[in-house]
């Protein structure tokens, strides 16, 4: 079950060539697009309590520079890699790249952070706070960094956003609370289901925009895979940096970089089509490709910095 998760970046370059080849063994998936989505959504709150989430609220100053860091860098870094290198293909290639940006924290991130021996307990905290704040934040990001670009409807993004996220994290924290050792049970699996269902909603995505997709020049692909690079690698420096200005350990600092950088790029994937169309995910998915081919090697680089720190 791990490998198939530990593969996501390998599954998701799969299904891409098999969804433009075949885009009519993807095309049935739409109606249950979001449906797949919250699945996934509530997984992530099966793996998160409610004591774990107001423990964070006791140290404010973690949480607060959390935030500030995911919900200020990735955004703003977003809009301007995106201006700089999407915007002259097509505007709503930018608006994927900010709103991949203004997404929460992936759960991937949680694993990551276990991987590197950062604060586990402090990652799947700001993940749970992240989830549960973005309905609010997301829709207003998008809307002022790229609302003069393309037509954002703030509303029917915050609404998309309540439905599938708010509400099945809360349903995953409350069933983890009430009945934990059932969820207990079911843990192993959801990191594979997850992967799968993600996968699955990449090749609706490519199927349904197959026609706008083949026609992009070579040029665009390149652009988009250097966008989602650069947009993650500042993500993980500026992460790193922000904790350190505001005087937090090396394991914090870790810690807060890899939850600024890896970013929720299937909720993002399926809010863009919701938006403005298939091509506008695009962003979503190359960075979905890219956090988890890159990843493991930050892990390697933080370990190696900080070997006293990361155990």
């Amino acid at each position: 079950m791990k490998r198939i998760s530990d593969l996501l970046w390998l599954w998701v370059i799969a299904v891409v060539p098999l969804a433009l080849k075949f885009p009519h063994l993807f095309i049935p998936l739409k109606p249950l697009i979001k449906p797949m989505l919250s699945s996934v959504i509530l997984a992530m709150g099966l793996t998160l309590k409610g004591k774990e989430l107001l423990s964070i609220f006791k140290k404010p100053k973690l949480l607060t520079v959390g935030l500030i860091s995911q919900y200020s860098v990735m955004p703003i870094v977003g809009f301007t890699i995106g201006y700089l290198f999407l915007k002259e293909i097509n505007p709503e290639l930018v608006a994927g790249q900010v709103l991949t940006g203004s997404c929460p924290t992936g759960v991937v991130s949680n694993v990551y952070n276990f991987l590197t021996g950062a604060n586990v307990a402090l990652s799947i905290a700001l993940s749970g706070v992240n989830t549960l704040i973005s309905p609010l934040l997301t829709p207003i990001l998008t809307k002022v960094l790229v609302g003069k670009l393309v037509s954002v409807n703030a509303l029917k993004l915050f609404l998309d956003m309540v439905l599938i996220t708010l509400i099945p994290v809360l349903i995953g924290i409350g069933l983890n609370s009430l009945i934990p050792q059932k969820v207990e049970r079911v843990k192993p699996y959801l990191p594979a289901y997850s992967t799968i269902t993600v996968v699955l909603i990449v090749g609706f995505v490519v199927a349904a925009g197959s026609s706008k997709i083949l026609s992009l020049p070579l040029k665009a692909f390149v652009l988009l895979f250097l966008s989602s690079l650069l947009h993650l690698l500042f993500g993980f420096w500026l992460g790193y940096l922000i904790p350190r200005l505001f005087g937090l350990e090396p394991k914090e600092r870790v810690t807060i970089s890899i939850e600024t950088a890896m970013q929720n790029s299937g909720l993002a994937t399926v809010l863009a089509v919701s938006q403005w169309g298939a091509l506008s995910a695009l962003p979503a998915v190359f960075y979905s490709v890219v956090q988890n081919l890159v990843g493991p090697f930050v892990i390697k680089l933080f370990r190696s910095i900080h070997k006293e720190h990361l155990k």
